[in-house]
């Protein structure tokens, strides 16, 4: 499996390192290039060994330096050489291409050396890659470049293996298994066009055409080859009502994509870890039940294989899983880089008991656009978000355009939790609102990020609670939402609280703030135990 990819100089990438789980999910915003991280690992894993044919301008953010991409494995990969110069370990793989001065494609192996057993090592390792704008009637077809197509390759193979590697006893022994589909299709069955009347009427005009030739030429209509057989596969599809076979290119994309992730699922879990896959947007086409099920088998076949996808959808991020949350930006100066997470927040951590009933009961898929939002804004309760988001819309901020979520976080301690998961997940773009509540004694964090968040201007406590603030008669649970809905309805614009003002300003900004939470009395060796990983 890959274990590190340095990238320098393709498309968005200035110079970007990751080291990718067995399952990753690329994070980020559009055009922040997660795409261009799998057509990194696609140029060097990917069909073939690139050459100069497929060196473009396109490729290069500064044309003026190479490209540069090179992938590191967890265990070499062992190449057979069959000579006395022994096996070849392949520890890493290194792709360099150049504009300027020469046109240069050049791919390299255990830090510089030559390597000419590309094809063996392609058949210990390859990368398939499966992008957001798939042909799916391309891909639900047999050849040499689909998943369908490398699946039947490999059964022939497999059969030709079986047979001690005499590929002329396979044919010789189908064409007897053969006689009776033979008599079948051979059958001069009508005065019309048949298959006898075709192969004797081709085989005669290339006896007359090959006259004075100075060898025979005798040509052999060959339909009992094993291998042909299996290219010649189709994917027909049943529905019960009314009771009809469709072909699988007339059906709709939504039951193609199906199709083509149970080859992609087939594949992964017959061939293990001869295969890396790069998936872009797997929910594309899924509706919310077959996402969290596609999601989970994503999960049992990284056991043996390794995906790689980009991803926008809550359903296929779990933040019991945090070493898979891979989150992404770009700006001009540093083009495509990755948001840097503190060590404590990793996998083995968010799976002990206490932590795990924490995000159990905390994260849900809506608190899951966490990772996907371009700016958080934290707040306790529905009350809260149901009052910000009207208040949004009166002041005319398109709050889905500017890719923000409002987090409605199950009190003040769930927005301690959540700053905690920011501060973790290297997310600086945030602000928070919560109550001060000060007849409640039940806040008694480990860990109060609260303090330090108010002192970077960050957040905003609340006096007393948000009712007793906006002057709203105290009422059931039932109720809050509606007042404060109401409130912020009616409420003159210019009446709105000045504590407010800071919520707009920070929705209304366009520019991240790469403020950082610190706190002059803290040291690095903080304790986390109340926030999740």
């Amino acid at each position: 499996m890959i274990s590190q990819i340095n990238i320098k100089n393709f498309r968005s990438i200035v110079d970007l390192s990751i080291e990718p789980s067995n399952l990753t999910a690329l994070i980020g915003p559009n055009s922040t290039g997660k795409t261009n991280i799998l057509k990194a690992i696609d140029l060097v894993l990917g069909e073939g060994w690139t050459t100069k044919a497929k060196v473009a301008r396109e490729l290069f953010n500064d044309p003026t330096k190479p490209i540069e991409i090179e992938i590191f494995f967890d265990k070499s990969i062992i190449i057979p050489n069959g000579s006395k110069f022994g096996d070849t370990e392949v520890s890493n793989v290194k792709l360099k291409m150049t504009l300027i001065p020469e046109l240069i494609a050049k791919t390299t192996i255990n830090n510089g050396e030559t390597f000419y057993g590309q094809e063996a090592f392609k058949k210990l390792c390859h990368f398939i890659f499966i992008p957001s704008d798939r042909n799916l009637s391309s891909e639900l077809r047999v050849n040499q470049w689909t998943m369908l197509g490398k699946m039947m390759r490999l059964i022939y193979e497999n059969y030709v293996s079986h047979y001690q590697n005499n590929e002329l006893k396979l044919k010789d022994d189908f064409k007897e298994k053969m006689t009776l589909a033979k008599d079948f299709l051979e059958d001069d069955f009508s005065e019309g066009v048949t298959f006898k009347k075709f192969s004797d009427t081709f085989k005669m005009k290339c006896k007359q055409n090959s006259q004075g030739l100075a060898c025979d030429f005798d040509p052999s209509l060959d339909i009992y080859n094993l291998n042909w057989f299996y290219k010649t596969l189709q994917i027909n599809v049943k529905e019960d009502f009314p009771d009809r076979h469709f072909d699988s290119e007339d059906v709709g994309a939504g039951m193609q994509n199906l199709l083509m992730i149970s080859i992609f699922q087939t594949y992964s879990e017959l061939i293990g870890g001869k295969v890396i896959f790069g998936i872009e947007e797997p929910e594309i086409y899924l509706y919310p039940q077959a996402q969290r099920s596609l999601y989970k088998s994503f999960i049992e076949l990284s056991e043996k294989t390794q995906i790689i996808y980009t991803t926008h959808n809550p359903n296929f991020v779990n933040a019991k899983r945090p070493d898979d949350i891979l989150l992404l930006r770009r700006n001009v100066r540093q083009g495509t880089y990755r948001l840097e997470k503190q060590g404590y927040f990793n996998t083995e951590n968010a799976n002990k008991d206490d932590f795990r009933f924490k995000i159990y009961t905390n994260f849900n898929p809506e608190r899951n656009e966490l990772f996907f939002a371009k700016k958080v804004l934290l707040v306790e309760g529905d009350s809260d978000k149901i009052l910000f988001t009207t208040l949004c819309e009166r002041w005319n901020i398109d709050l889905d355009k500017l890719g923000v979520s409002v987090l409605s976080c199950g009190g003040k301690g769930g927005v301690n939790y959540f700053l905690g998961v920011c501060k973790l997940v290297g997310i600086d773009d945030y602000f928070a609102v919560w109550d001060e509540d000060p007849d409640d004694d039940s806040y008694k964090p480990d860990l109060d990020l609260l303090s330090q968040t108010i002192k970077i201007n960050k957040g905003i406590e609340i006096t007393n609670n948000l009712e007793v603030f906006l002057g709203l008669s105290r009422s059931k649970d039932s109720e809050k939402v509606k007042n404060a809905f109401k409130w912020a309805v009616g409420v003159e614009l210019d009446q709105v609280p000045k504590e407010f003002k800071k919520v707009k300003d920070f929705l209304s900004d366009a520019v991240t703030q790469n403020i950082e939470i610190t706190d002059p009395n803290s040291t690095n060796n903080s304790d986390f135990n109340d926030i999740p990983f």
